[in-house]
């Protein structure tokens, strides 16, 4: 089982609707006068993706009995098109229903991962 990819593309008007105004996810001097170069999308964003990702893989297995969980490793930046992906590492039957374990990841235009992690759920009878 592979999840189908999700893929995005990042603007400062989604950055500014999730996060609110004035912040180093939405307002690109602020973020500059941190030393982070310019607004970056937030984790809570980026992993709304993949969870829409697993989401459309395994439905309701995953809204009851899903778990995810991740590490950022590269800046998202308003402009990058970002795709989710993941591909199965383990399967198993628990309470008779089968629990499918998946590699995921975000990845940017050039290929170069931003989030990695695992997510799990219950895969459609």
């Amino acid at each position: 089982m592979e999840p189908d990819p999700v893929k995005k593309t990042i603007t400062m008007g989604k950055m500014a609707r999730y996060s609110g105004a004035g912040n180093i996810h939405s307002d690109e001097e602020t973020a500059r006068e941190r030393g982070l170069g310019g607004a970056l999308a937030q984790g809570g964003q980026l992993v709304g993706y993949l969870n829409e990702m697993m989401l459309k893989a395994l439905g309701p297995g995953f809204l009851s009995g899903g778990e995810i969980s991740v590490t950022f490793i590269r800046p998202v930046r308003p402009g990058d098109e970002v795709t989710a992906r993941a591909t199965q590492k383990a399967a198993a039957s628990e309470n008779g229903r089968k629990r499918v374990e998946f590699e995921i990841w975000l990845e940017n235009q050039n290929g170069e991962k931003c989030v990695v992690g695992t997510a799990a759920g219950f895969a459609p009878p």
